[in-house]
């Protein structure tokens, strides 16, 4: 099973990250910021990245077409090693969510008609659940600068490594 989530995908050292949140909250920002600041980083997709979790188990983001406002669609994917929901701060904080907290932060960013058909809607969630079993998803209150971008970046490498 397949989904499309609302977020903004950066690749860096052969993985993919997922940055999520409402609209306006600075996923594009945060991604733009790890191009600027962190060498090797480059956008995968910016508004509805893919994810899949395969057979082995092992989950992975998909460039695809909707882009948003940035046309970047890059015809790859790549492992998935986080995900990040994203909030605007007076400081950068970053914390690693539990399964209950990242099942309530990655689901608004699903595709939101799925939950009226029953099937689809099944299949989002077992895909979810498999997803938040093997990567990490974290709660980032931050500003967007420089200091924001390294802080997840750090933290995001150490929970693949």
């Amino acid at each position: 099973f397949r989904i499309a989530i609302h977020s903004s995908c950066i690749v860096r050292d052969g993985r993919a990250y997922l940055f999520l949140g409402e609209s306006g909250t600075g996923k594009s920002t945060h991604t733009r910021l790890w191009q600027t600041y962190l060498p090797g980083a480059s956008l995968l997709n910016d508004d509805s990245p893919i994810v899949a979790v395969d057979k082995e188990g092992c989950v992975w983001a998909y460039g695809s077409p909707w882009s948003g406002k940035t046309p970047c669609w890059r015809q790859a994917c790549y492992p998935l090693g986080g995900c990040v929901r994203l909030a605007q701060a007076p400081q950068n904080r970053i914390r690693r969510l539990s399964p209950l907290e990242a099942m309530a932060a990655i689901h608004p960013s699903c595709p939101p008609l799925f939950a009226y058909d029953e099937k689809l809607y099944d299949g989002i969630c077992r895909t979810l659940d498999r997803l938040l079993a093997r990567v990490p998803l974290y709660y980032m209150g931050c500003l967007p600068d420089e200091e924001a971008a390294r802080l997840s970046c750090a933290t995001l490498s150490q929970s693949t490594h």
